[in-house]
């Protein structure tokens, strides 16, 4: 399949607009056919995607960007960085065509952010394994760079004429109507509120309470485990939900058992809660309140 997509980019690239017609038939018909062949081969894209500029004819170029949605279907989620320095770089072409072009095929990065950010569970409430969470951090992190990369060349091809238009589509074309098109597509949905990720701080001080649990636990021989302390406080209704913990850990000694409640409590304000959307108390008065969280 390796060298049929050779081919197939080559006519992309020089071919006449029949010949490109049918080369994009032969993309869907091999994806349709043997779709684990297409998706090993499609490293092939990015190494294409160097070549683009050597295109001479617009209308080739648009037919190259065009080509290319099921390739970024494919390496969307793995191939992330490339594909997106790509797309930067083709909205900003002259040709009002390929940029049109480059904006619906950079659709499947949205996608890809959006499947990662928000991944499908099953049943409802299911909590995300380690791997879907890291994956969504991952995407998280790369949606705001993403948006940030587009709010910079929205800057510099912003000549000061945009002001006086309440809405996008009556913007004459031009490189920065496509630019605020392409944030338009990637914010659909209001995904960059979702962008949040925990302070560092908060990480830190959620490790040393996960310890100090730990030591509490194997100290006192309990009959609890970090994690179902984790999943009390994930589904509390009350935080009269500790009480039974908090009698786990009572040996009888006044002291022990205020190092037990201090630290219970800690765990508390830093461990996620369902009802607060994965968040901790100490973050969503952060949020709230915009101060500084405390050490």
């Amino acid at each position: 399949m390796k060298e049929e997509f050779e081919n197939i980019f080559s006519i992309l690239k020089n071919g006449t607009q029949e010949e490109v017609r049918e080369a994009k038939k032969k993309v869907d018909k091999l994806w349709h056919s043997n779709r684990k062949s297409f998706e090993k081969n499609s490293l092939i894209a990015l190494e294409q995607l160097k070549g683009f500029d050597s295109i001479q004819n617009p209308k080739n170029q648009e037919a190259f960007v065009s080509g290319l949605s099921l390739f970024f279907l494919v390496l969307s989620d793995t191939h992330f960085k490339e594909l997106k320095n790509f797309v930067l770089k083709a909205i900003c072409h002259p040709n009002g065509h390929v940029r049109e072009q480059m904006r619906k095929t950079a659709d499947w990065l949205f996608m890809s952010l959006s499947s990662r950010i928000h991944p499908f569970v099953w049943p409802k409430g299911k909590k995300l394994t380690q791997k879907q969470i890291a994956e969504q951090e991952k995407a998280k992190n790369q949606c705001a760079e993403y948006l940030n990369d587009i709010e910079l060349l929205m800057e510099k091809y912003d000549d000061g004429s945009y002001g006086k238009f309440k809405y996008i589509d009556r913007m004459k074309p031009s490189v920065y109507k496509s630019l605020q098109l392409l944030w338009s597509d990637i914010t659909r949905g209001d995904i960059q509120k979702d962008l949040y990720t925990t302070p560092p701080a908060v990480l830190e001080k959620r490790e040393e309470i996960e310890k100090e649990l730990s030591a509490l636990i194997q100290k006192t021989k309990g009959d609890i485990t970090l994690k179902e302390i984790q999943d009390i406080i994930y589904d509390e209704t009350d935080f009269d939900d500790l009480n039974d913990v908090i009698r786990m850990f009572d040996t009888g000694s006044p002291y022990e058992l205020q190092n037990v409640i201090e630290t219970l409590n800690d765990a508390w304000n830093y461990f996620p809660h369902r009802v607060l959307n994965g968040l901790c108390p100490l973050e969503i008065v952060s949020q709230n309140k915009q101060t500084k969280l405390p050490n």
